[in-house]
């Protein structure tokens, strides 16, 4: 698995078509759906259930995709560092708060 991986799950969950999600991360259809492929298996679910011409997210694909989400915030975050740049690392922490705080339920909600 490579970051990249991740990124193209995200982008096809976002965009729900193979060819739209490869073109938004600059790689071959192929390679998008290969390395999916590639991460179902190593994870042992199917992220996608893939019909003629259609993408629908599974459940378990929905929570994939959310915890790649994390990751890829965490990633872009380190690179900040990486790179000296502490007021993007300081918007990313802010964002990460946002989100977290935005998928909080109600006490007694479940």
């Amino acid at each position: 698995m490579t970051i990249r991986d991740f990124r193209y799950l995200v982008a096809v969950a976002e965009c729900l078509n193979f060819h739209q999600a490869a073109h938004r991360c600059h790689a071959r259809q192929s390679t998008v759906s290969i390395q999916l492929r590639k991460l179902e298996d190593y994870l042992g679910i199917h992220c996608f259930d893939r019909g003629h011409g259609s993408v629908r997210i599974t459940g378990e694909g929905r929570e994939c995709v959310r915890q790649a989400r994390i990751l890829l915030a965490a990633f872009d975050a380190m690179r900040a560092i990486a790179a000296g740049r502490v007021d993007a690392l300081a918007a990313v922490a802010v964002q990460g708060r946002q989100s977290a705080l935005s998928r909080r339920r109600p006490e007694g909600e479940q």
